[in-house]
């Protein structure tokens, strides 16, 4: 069995309760592949998260972006047609100035949807990881909630 066919499986059965799974990996270890090739072959949105922030979003008042993001990027999300949406570029998200609980505005996006992220890091003592390369940028999620997958 393929990565794909195996990820298709495990996305397929996380349908039903709705929520997020995160492809995690190395980097060029796959991940995006993996989404894009599940995406042509289900016929699933793949989605680059920069289509999620729209000048809409960027006009509100940085302290509101928080409160108002679930709603204006599930407007955005609804708009695709398939059952399950798979996200890409994922660290987009946590761009500071968008100031945003990623976590947070996933779950809360996972109860409409099935969502599939790619996790630009790695997962560590039960926390999902990621640090920018310049050092300037750590983010740590907890696992809980979620579905991991990991490609190889």
């Amino acid at each position: 069995m393929s990565q794909t066919e195996e990820f298709v499986k495990v996305v397929e059965a996380a349908k039903e309760a709705k929520g997020v799974i995160f492809v995690t990996g190395k980097p060029g270890s796959g991940k995006s592949k993996v989404l894009r090739e599940a995406a042509e072959d289900k016929k699933w949105d793949y989605v680059d998260c920069r289509l999620l922030i729209s000048e809409e979003f960027l006009a509100v008042p940085k302290e509101e972006r928080n409160a108002k993001a679930p709603e204006m990027m599930g407007e955005a999300l609804a708009s695709y047609n398939s059952d399950v949406i798979l996200l890409d570029r994922l660290q987009t998200l946590f761009v500071p100035v968008f100031n945003l609980d990623v976590a947070a505005l996933l779950k809360e996006l996972g109860q409409k949807f099935v969502l599939v992220a790619a996790w630009p890091g790695y997962v560590k003592d039960g926390m999902l990881c990621y640090d920018k390369f310049d050092g300037t940028e750590s983010i740590r999620i907890p696992q809980d909630g979620f579905t991991i997958w990991n490609v190889d």
